[in-house]
Order: C-alpha cells, then sequence, then structure tokens
C-alpha cells in the first residue's frame, strides 16, 4: 500500500465532504495531529478505524487501501490485490515486532551475563578495624590477622623508604560474599559475647623481613604502591594505619 497516495485521497475526499481536520477526528474519536499524519502519509489509520472512515468520506475500503476511486470493473482485482497487501504488511509489522522482542531479550540477557560477571569478579575494599585487625612479628614475619572472617582477600607489599622498611596490608572481599562475610562477623560477635571463641579467621604473612619495619593497613590497591614514587609513598603512609613495628 501506497501511504502517501492513500493520504491524498484521504485529504481529497475530506475536503468534497467539506470537513475540516478537526471536525473528522471528532467524529472518529481521534486527534487532529492523527487526520494530519494519515494525510500526509507518515501512517496508516488503525485498521479498527478503516470502516467509520470509510463511512464519514463515503467510500469503500478497497478504494481506501488503493488510494484511489474504483470502477465496478477494476473493483475484484483491486480488492484481491489490496488484501494480499494487507496481509503482507501485517506479516512484516510482525517480523519488525518479533525482532525488536527478540533485540530486546538478547540485551537483557548480555546486561545479566556482565552483571554476574561484574557481580563474581568485583572486590571491595574493607575498612580498617583495630578492634579484629592485628598483627606481630614471629620469628623474622610478620603475620597479619583478620578475626571472626573468613572470605577475605588479602595483599601485601613491602618497600624501602629512607633506609626503612615499610610494608602495607589491605583486605577485599568479592562482591559476591559480602552475605557470608557479614553473616561470620555477626556470628563471630555473638560467640564473643557468650565467652567463647571467635571460629572464623583470615590471615597472610610476610616471610624473612628484615629489621626496621613499620607495618600498615591501606585502602590504596597494592599495584599503586608499588608503582608509586618515594613522594607519593609518603602520602600513603600518612593516610594508613600503622598496626605495628620493630623494636
Amino acid at each position: 500500500m501506497n501511504q502517501e497516495k492513500i493520504g491524498n485521497y484521504i485529504s481529497k475526499k475530506r475536503k468534497e465532504k467539506k470537513l475540516t481536520q478537526e471536525q473528522l477526528a471528532e467524529k472518529l474519536g481521534v486527534t487532529n495531529r492523527a487526520i494530519s499524519n494519515w494525510e500526509n502519509g507518515k501512517n496508516m489509520p488503525d485498521l479498527s478505524l478503516f470502516k467509520p472512515l470509510c463511512d464519514e468520506l463515503d467510500i469503500s475500503i478497497n478504494e481506501l487501501m488503493s488510494g484511489e476511486e474504483i470502477d465496478d470493473k477494476q473493483y475484484i482485482n483491486t480488492l484481491e490485490e489490496n488484501i494480499v497487501n494487507m496481509v503482507s504488511n501485517l506479516e512484516k509489522t510482525k517480523k519488525k515486532k518479533w525482532k525488536i522482542i527478540i533485540g530486546i531479550i538478547v540485551l537483557l540477557f548480555l546486561i545479566i551475563i556482565v552483571g554476574r560477571i561484574f557481580y563474581m569478579n568485583y572486590e571491595i575494599n574493607m575498612k580498617y578495624d583495630s578492634r579484629v585487625m592485628t598483627c606481630e612479628f614471629i620469628d623474622g614475619n610478620i603475620q597479619y590477622s583478620i578475626k571472626g572472617q573468613s572470605v577475605i582477600n588479602s595483599y601485601h607489599t613491602c618497600r624501602k623508604l629512607n633506609g626503612k622498611n615499610v610494608c602495607f596490608f589491605n583486605s577485599k572481599v568479592w562482591l559476591q560474599n559480602k552475605r557470608r562475610s557479614n553473616w561470620e562477623y555477626s556470628q563471630s560477635m555473638a560467640r564473643l559475647l557468650e565467652g567463647k571463641e571467635v571460629q572464623f579467621g583470615s590471615y597472610d604473612m610476610i616471610e624473612n623481613i628484615d629489621s626496621n619495619v613499620e607495618v600498615y593497613y591501606t585502602d590504596k590497591s597494592i599495584k599503586e604502591i608499588k608503582k608509586a614514587s618515594n613522594k607519593e609513598l609518603k602520602e600513603i603512609i600518612n593516610n594508613s594505619y600503622l598496626m605495628c613495628k620493630s623494636d
């Protein structure tokens, strides 16, 4: 169907009936813009409006679909052609809608996959808590402990600064383990209040460390600390928490 041709025909028949767009719109229960869009060939009337529109313009549905007046000899052939065109247009519309639906489903599926990957691989910094985070020197090694939680990932590095060993620990928890971590913490606190031994814990160790050592807990990533200049390292130390140091 030629929408532009149909639109011109609607406009022509409306004017022959001496109807304004507003009057025709009121009779059909649609907006003025809808009539304008039909006549400009932008849109087609809804199928449910074909008969009321044809009644108002005193034309047949076949003529509406053809966009022109049809004599009796042409009527059957034109009718068949219009039916075929309408079915074809409906099929195209259905296919387009299905493509849109499938596209949306695929997009949602990809969002779920990306979200799942993010959820499984994203780590959250643990805030320093001196009540549960401790360090101590044992036989030339530094042992860093977190009491009350086991699903923790701990990282460490050491740097030389002005002839002194400066070591850093940083702990993170996978986003997927955050709920487990919170549960372990609440269980541990409950056992502590009952005078029982804390059942969960996490440990990390730096072995064979030289003397003259300061150990800090930091919110900075270990990669960032390894790449930091001495000036940047001093700034990181100022914003970190001193946990222990050698005598």
